[in-house]
């Protein structure tokens, strides 16, 4: 039997139009709209029974839920995922919508996104992601379910709307950054629960040691929980090496932190003795001694920027090829983080410092 891919992919569309088209809901020019029922009959498709449940249109609720179906966002939603909620609910409230967070795990089994929007009363969802639950967004966009999904990105034409920071660029001027001090051996800390935004800089870490003739040492790169011993046991592990880095990379805030602040409790000195870079999500550099160099990004700026143009798409009765349920351009926006060089980083030392395996320095 077709499907609404095997249309779309005759057609030349996203999926997403197919099920606009084939649903009559959102704005699809009649022309094309025609070509794709002509198309589905050519090739046969029926629609499932369940399809015939949708409902359009749908009840205004003025709520937007926040779903997060990313592993590393726990029940505090602490930290980025805090910061990212914080720019959601100041674009959503400064347009007359209320935010709300959405437990993934209460859609019943087999239930649409559509339905279950409808159940649990919101009228779009700002999505949170890793590469285990991508997915679910396509499963969200082919249904025309208004969404954003922020901090990932969606290459293939899938109709997924998305705000994500390009890290790339900015985490290869960091590794960058170390080896024109001199550095050879540099760790990285990161987390274990890969998205986009975390694979970027990883593969950023490894072309840079390529692009500079440094040699790859699977040692040196160590995944670790995101949380406030993370960092600290990365830092361990990577110092206790038979040949210790003199620079560390760290893809995560908190993990930078820890992993400051394990350097003091040890007697290491950042940077005399160690170069440490990290990731900031706000102004959290700021707040640390020394102040650490980082690759910095918005996230609150991520949210506001993902709940404002939801909103306002939730809230347009215009006609044209502008909103969400259009042909017109999709939320595609891609925000640069950008290189900060602080009070961390300075050539190698002459003697690293190590520890051992229990965490004890060995030298001084």
């Amino acid at each position: 039997m077709a499907t609404v891919r095997d249309i779309a992919r005759s057609v030349g569309v996203s999926p997403a139009t197919v099920s606009r088209s084939l649903n009559q809901t959102g704005v699809v020019s009649k022309d094309l709209r025609d070509q794709v029922l002509a198309e589905a009959k050519r090739l046969g498709y029926r629609a499932p029974r369940k399809r015939s449940r949708r409902l359009a249109p749908r009840t205004r609720h003025g709520l937007v839920g926040m779903l997060f179906f990313n592993a590393s966002s726990g029940a505090p939603f602490s930290g980025y995922d805090a910061i990212v909620w914080g720019g959601v609910t100041r674009a959503a409230i400064s347009l007359k919508y209320g935010v709300t967070v959405v437990d993934p795990q209460s859609r019943r089994s087999g239930e649409s996104f559509t339905a279950f929007a409808e159940r649990i009363g919101v009228d779009g969802f700002i999505v949170r992601v890793d590469e285990g639950s991508r997915n679910r967004c396509v499963q969200i966009a082919e249904e025309g379910v208004p969404h954003v999904v922020i901090a990932d990105r969606f290459e293939d034409d899938h109709g997924v709307n998305f705000v994500y920071c390009n890290s790339y660029d900015a985490s290869y001027a960091a590794v960058e950054h170390l080896i024109h001090l001199g550095h050879r051996r540099i760790g990285v800390g990161h987390n274990p629960v890969l998205d986009t935004d975390h694979h970027d800089r990883l593969r950023a870490y490894r072309q840079v040691l390529e692009d500079n003739g440094v040699d790859y040492d699977p040692h040196l790169v160590i995944p670790a929980a995101v949380d406030l011993r993370g960092g600290a046991s990365a830092f361990n592990r990577l110092m206790s090496l038979p040949e210790p880095p003199t620079a560390m990379f760290f893809t995560d805030p908190q993990m930078t932190v820890t992993a400051l602040r394990r350097s003091l409790e040890v007697g290491i000195r950042v940077p005399e003795e160690l170069s440490i870079v990290g990731v900031d999500d706000e102004q959290l550099r700021e707040m640390t001694f020394p102040v650490y160099t980082a690759v910095c990004q918005q996230a609150e700026q991520l949210g506001f920027e993902a709940g404002r143009w939801l909103c306002r798409q939730l809230g347009s009765t215009s006609s044209d090829a502008t909103g969400i349920g259009t042909d017109g351009p999709m939320l595609r926006r891609e925000v640069d983080a950008v290189l900060e060089v602080n009070q961390t980083t300075a050539p190698p030392p002459s003697k690293p410092g190590r520890l051992s395996p229990a965490g004890q320095r060995l030298n001084s």
